[in-house]
């Protein structure tokens, strides 16, 4: 919970406008930082560091790649974990209203996690993801994206877990934008806080 209320005094802060540019159809690499905390049946807390690319692949379809790496304690026990994805999101025309911009998207995606716990889907493999969701421009550099992702293991079907979260993405100009993320996954019951630099060169 006190992930969830450092996210909500954030977004308080940036509720005033700013200064959107997208994360959707453009070329920008991320660099950014995980907390994790929460947990079903014990306690859990960690860290992670995120890279990640993104490329379009069309004017309506992106190639997101990301690569985590950290790790996550239960019980003053400390794992590994890192995980490699690629993601193909096709994003739907622009919707206009008199307050903002929606860009609805889904995508699918593949990936290989290695999470030494067992505590994200129980075991090591392939791993699949369906993702839902839009994006909300509010300005020329500012926007909100929510989002949901079920995903799990190539392996045993049985293992998925799904999740949901909100973010924000401010462009400071053309090249330099930050971004917050929060996402809350429902069977592990596990609040994620990101914050992350964004590198845009188009």
């Amino acid at each position: 919970m006190k992930i969830i209320s450092q996210a909500t005094l954030f977004f308080l802060c940036l509720s005033s406008p700013l200064h959107s540019k997208s994360r959707l159809g453009e070329y920008f690499l991320g660099f950014g930082a995980f907390r994790a905390g929460g947990g079903d049946v014990v306690e859990v807390k960690g860290d992670s560091l995120n890279l990640s690319a993104n490329s379009p692949a069309s004017d309506f379809a992106d190639f997101a790649l990301s690569f985590n790496y950290g790790n996550l304690e239960d019980n003053a026990t400390e794992h590994s974990l890192w995980s490699l994805n690629l993601n193909y999101v096709m994003h739907f025309n622009d919707i206009h209203t008199s307050a903002a911009m929606f860009n609805p998207y889904a995508g699918i995606g593949l990936g290989y996690m290695n999470d030494a716990s067992g505590m994200i889907l129980g075991d090591d493999g392939m791993t699949w993801a369906l993702q839902l969701g839009s994006e909300v421009a509010f300005t020329e550099s500012l926007s909100m994206n929510f989002g949901s992702s079920f995903f799990g293991l190539w392996k045993d079907l049985a293992q998925t877990e799904f999740s949901a979260g909100l973010g924000v993405t401010w462009w400071i100009n053309e090249t330099h934008g930050m971004a917050i993320d929060y996402d809350y996954t429902f069977g592990d019951k596990i609040d994620y806080l990101s914050l992350s630099y964004l590198y845009s060169w188009r």
